[in-house]
């Protein structure tokens, strides 16, 4: 079985955005606000309707909240802090929609309850709908009179959540919620609220017996890139908008190509084949792709650092003399981050970062280091690796070129692979030994296995609240398991029964 050739058990992936929140301490303990609505929709409905109330201090279970269309209670289906979904009850007269959390009340519009549908009225299929990013479902129109579906006018109220076409095909674009609108004009319309999940996906490859597949997992369900005819490889995966972009290489003839894939098919071959190339990360931007990657020179073990852009060649980082790896892309407004290593004439690898192809040395070559991931939050550049010490090697994060934090004391092997930064909090994924670690701002936040079987962790992305880490464990069998972390909770992407690794984490 012919397999890839790759770097000691370390690809990622680094291009990561986020949101950073704050807390205030309060010297004394307000008073309880009472519910407020924000909106409601629809205006209008018959008996059965859904009704979406937004707002905020609303009961956080369906039993904390009253709320009522007139004097008339209607019975909820769910409800949150901020949301609240009742349907349109027997016996409902037309009136404004209250809610009432801990005897406080607030009242807001009037909800008109129509007996029937008006001559060229419309109904949907779903008042509701509940999607994934990047998931798509069709609403079905139902029209009273002479107007047909090609007279509908299918809008979107925020298209960075959720888009329509023309024949009432919802996408999901990000986590949110929106309102999708099939209207007839002259007040003929009707609302159908969309709720967009986030999406977890995984790049990585799989074994089919025969060769490894590229791969993708979609929220755990296994898509392959490529056949398995040939050894393949899928080392980063990127989603701008609807498009999901993926970086990797596949063995053509004798070599392996360096490929990038759009929504599942080969965009650009980077390579021709000629020499051995790896592309290891890619990054987006309208329509602009990066991929950063490396191409052996004249078959020896040197090796030509690379970034394409849009599958053109941008910028040789080395000059082939020596052995040099670039592993991570960072896009930040128009200038492009890349980190990575090349090694000096006294056989010391020197971590090193470009800006725009203009190299920085992150280390003096007293000690070999690599650089495996860059993030830039605003003027500051971060960058994760290791130091190799006496007995094996120094995690390491970097801030604008000096050391910030030292994650483990260097007694043995260990590197941080891949970090983010989230408000002033530092995060990275790695590993001391065998054990795989998520380390704040330089403290250990979880352990993400025991080190009693070897592990790599090798990539991480904060959504939200949530912490996602990519990476695979050999099992008691000396398999190799894909697994992905979320918040510290391990869960296994293959099954164990065949070799498989998972290299990189996007949540969109």
């Amino acid at each position: 079985m012919k397999k890839l050739l790759l770097l000691p058990t370390i690809i990622l992936s680094a291009v990561l955005f986020f949101v950073s929140c704050s807390k205030e301490d309060s010297p004394s303990t307000p008073e309880k606000e009472g519910p407020s609505i924000l909106s409601f929709t629809p205006l209008f409905g018959e008996v059965g309707e859904t009704i979406w109330i937004t707002g905020k201090n609303f009961g956080s279970t369906s039993s904390a909240n009253t709320v009522k269309i007139g004097s008339v209670v209607a019975p909820i289906s769910s409800s949150s802090t901020t949301e609240i979904f009742v349907t349109v009850p027997e016996g409902a007269v037309s009136g404004a929609i209250s809610v009432t959390v801990d005897g406080e009340t607030d009242t807001a519009g009037g909800f008109t309850v129509m007996e029937s549908l008006p001559e060229n009225s419309i109904s949907l299929n779903k008042n509701t709908l509940e999607l994934f990013t990047l998931d798509s479902e069709t609403l079905i129109p139902t029209i009273v009179g002479t107007a047909t579906a090609a007279d509908i006018e299918w809008t979107s109220k925020d298209e960075a959540i959720a888009i329509v076409d023309e024949n009432g095909k919802v996408t999901g674009v990000a986590e949110g919620s929106v309102i999708i609108t099939a209207d007839l004009g002259n007040d003929a319309y009707v609302e159908c609220m969309i709720k967009v999940n986030p999406s977890v996906f995984i790049s990585g490859r799989e074994d089919n017996g025969n060769d490894d597949i590229a791969m993708i997992w979609k929220n755990g369900t296994p898509i392959n890139l490529t056949d398995g005819s040939a050894a393949a490889q899928a080392n980063s995966i990127f989603v701008n908008g609807t498009d999901i972009y993926v970086a990797g290489q596949e063995i053509e003839g004798s070599k392996e190509v360096a490929k990038l894939w759009k929504n599942g098919q080969v965009l650009y071959n980077l390579t021709d084949g000629t020499e051995n190339a790896y592309a290891y990360s890619v990054v987006a931007n309208n329509t602009d792709v990066y991929v950063a990657g490396r191409e052996a020179n004249n078959e020896s073990f040197n090796t030509f650092s690379k970034i394409w852009k849009n599958g053109q060649l941008l910028y040789n980082l080395t000059d082939g003399s020596k052995i040099s790896a670039v592993y991570s892309l960072f896009l930040n407004n128009t200038d492009i981050y890349a980190a990575g290593f090349e090694r000096n004439e006294n056989g010391m690898d020197i971590a090193k970062l470009w800006k725009n192809g203009v190299v920085t040395n992150i280390t003096d070559g007293s000690n070999s280091a690599k650089a495996y991931s860059v993030y830039v939050d605003g003027n500051d550049v971060y960058v994760a690796g290791n130091e190799e010490t006496e007995n094996g090697a120094t995690a390491k994060i970097w801030k604008n070129g000096v050391p910030l934090y030292n994650l483990t004391d260097g007694s043995t092997y260990s590197y941080a692979i891949s970090l983010v930064v989230k408000g002033t909090d530092v995060y990275a994924a790695g590993a001391e030994g065998n054990a795989l670690f998520v380390w704040k701002n330089g403290q250990i936040l979880y352990n993400l296995t025991d080190g009693t079987n070897p592990a790599i962790a090798n990539s991480i992305f904060i959504n939200g609240t949530d912490i996602y880490v990519a990476g695979y464990e050999e099992s008691v069998n000396a398999i190799d398991t894909a697994k992905m972390w979320k918040n510290g909770v391990a869960t296994n992407l293959s099954d164990g029964v065949t070799p498989a690794r998972a290299f990189s984490v996007f949540v969109k």
